[in-house]
């Protein structure tokens, strides 16, 4: 299994690849999902799909706001509101965003300044062939930098940022040797944002979470948007959880604040997103304005593109200016389109995203992404058990040759069995997966790791060769087998 921190997720989120249909000039005007759908969308994803405990969707248009929530903020807890408190992620980003786009606007900074202009002289900077990383480039995802900085590692990975430093920061820069200008390719960077963050309080002269709070919050009449929480922002706090019914621990990144430290609620952020799409007047506009201008297309992505800090989708018909984010325990997306002046704001706390269901309540032509097993499947399966597994998959296919499993959803499936004490039945959801994508490095690893539930250690052992034979860069199946104590290739072990 692929495992990485996930505050990222974000702009490469598979949903993204799900939606193939180009916006186009004939595209009917967009058709935005009925509060009763949204209701029954979240409903399922919180009931059957067990994606957290509770959903919160705000939305706002030129008539008002509203808000439809279904669940609680814990398990047995309280229910989920507009006043909910929740990890925003790296939504943080758009605030870092419009953090530069106004000290370009106060005469404070220019977009296209070397990033080494606002640092200790002391800090190296990356160079190649002479040029530098601007400030623009660390906002619009273009600076070449990594998402995750490799001399990240946290006493405790549970909350992986809490004792990354400034210091830390500064030895990575100085360390990083370019093989490509920047400016020339997205690629989505969490450190670079952080470092963008870092840069702007320097210049400044205050932090981040100060700097958000004086110059977006505060004109916006924001009360519950932080990094610290107030004692009563503690009691409106949604337990975010990282598996069905597992609690997650909350992330903290003193020194990488800009790229994913706040916390934030729905009623808050329907004011942001208001303010953004020029519904609520703001004095913010015109720098929120500035931050929408794309910046650079996205490669291998028709219709989506990066501007700063928030990222654009042309699908559908619509035009959508969005971020989500996502940490440990929640996952979160903010969006609207100026062209319909229609904003959503989707609130979760849960591992996994439902981008989905925020981009529908915008535009219906959006599809629903899958992520629990198909009823009809599930019911065969206690009729007949998981050994079956493969000619109930067949049998349906012969019934329906649109019915289909996408790997990821499998995938997970599978590993919700492990977690539930259930490795039978989890190998057998493996082995389906390895069947329909034989070509996935993650597929093979997978399964792997349900053999060695399953004690069966040369079966597992020739599946993370396998996954490497796929992907040489699979760490995991490279760790596991150093851990089994064998080589990434040879004679298969004996069984034991």
């Amino acid at each position: 299994m692929t495992r990485q921190f996930t505050l990222p997720v974000f702009a490469s989120s598979c949903l993204l690849a799900l939606l193939t249909t180009s916006a186009s000039a004939q595209s009917p005007a967009p058709v935005p999902a009925t509060d009763a759908e949204i209701l029954a969308m979240i409903t399922a994803r919180v009931d059957i799909d067990k994606k957290g405990t509770g959903i919160v969707v705000g939305l706002i248009d030129p008539r008002g706001s509203r808000v439809i929530s279904y669940g609680s903020l814990s398990a047995g807890g309280a229910p989920a509101g507009v006043d909910t408190v929740y990890e925003i992620g790296s939504i943080t980003k758009v605030f870092t965003a419009i953090l530069l786009s106004d000290m370009v606007l106060r005469g404070d900074v220019k977009l296209d300044d070397p990033i080494g202009a606002y640092l200790p002289a002391n800090v190296k900077t990356p160079l190649f062939k002479g040029k530098p990383i601007t400030l623009r480039e660390l906002s619009a995802q273009l600076s070449g930098l990594p998402s995750t900085p490799p001399n990240l590692a946290p006493a405790n990975p549970a909350n992986p940022f809490a004792d990354y430093t400034v210091p830390h920061m500064y030895a990575f820069l100085g360390s990083f040797e370019p093989t490509r200008a920047s400016g020339e390719l997205y690629g989505y960077s969490n450190y670079g944002v952080g470092l963008l963050g870092h840069i702007l309080s320097l210049r400044a002269g205050s932090d981040v979470e100060t700097l958000v709070r004086q110059r977006i919050g505060k004109p916006l009449g924001m009360d519950s948007t932080a990094i610290t929480l107030s004692a009563d922002m503690k009691k409106r706090l949604a337990t975010g959880y990282g598996m069905p019914g597992v609690p997650a621990q909350n992330w903290d990144m003193p020194a990488l604040a800009g790229m994913g430290a706040l916390r934030s609620t729905t009623a808050d952020m329907l004011k942001f997103v208001g303010a953004n799409a020029g519904i609520i007047p703001s004095p913010l506009y015109p720098a929120m304005q500035a931050a929408h201008k794309p910046q650079h297309a996205i490669d291998q992505r028709p219709g989506e593109s990066i501007a700063l800090g928030w990222h654009i989708l042309d699908k559908h018909g619509s035009h959508i200016v969005w971020h989500n984010g996502g940490t440990a325990g929640y996952r979160t997306y903010i969006g609207f389109d100026p062209d319909t002046r229609r904003g959503v704001v989707l609130m979760s706390n849960s591992h996994s995203g439902s981008d989905d269901i925020a981009r529908r309540a915008l535009n219906r032509a959006f599809p629903m992404t899958v992520y629990s097993p198909p009823p009809a499947l599930i019911a065969a399966l206690a009729k007949r058990g998981y050994d079956q597994l493969g000619a109930i998959y067949q049998e349906l296919r012969a019934a329906d040759p649109q019915f289909s499993l996408d790997e990821a959803l499998v995938n997970q499936w599978g590993y919700e069995m492990l977690m539930q004490g259930k490795p039978e039945q989890s190998l057998a959801i493996f082995k389906l997966n390895i069947s329909l994508y034989p070509a996935s490095s993650n597929a093979h690893d997978s399964v792997a790791e349900a053999y060695e539930k399953n004690g069966r250690v040369a079966q597992a052992i020739a599946s993370y060769r396998r996954a490497l034979d796929i992907d040489p860069g699979a760490k995991n199946a490279q760790d596991r087998l150093e851990k089994l104590g064998v080589p990434a290739h040879g004679e298969p072990a004996p069984s034991r």
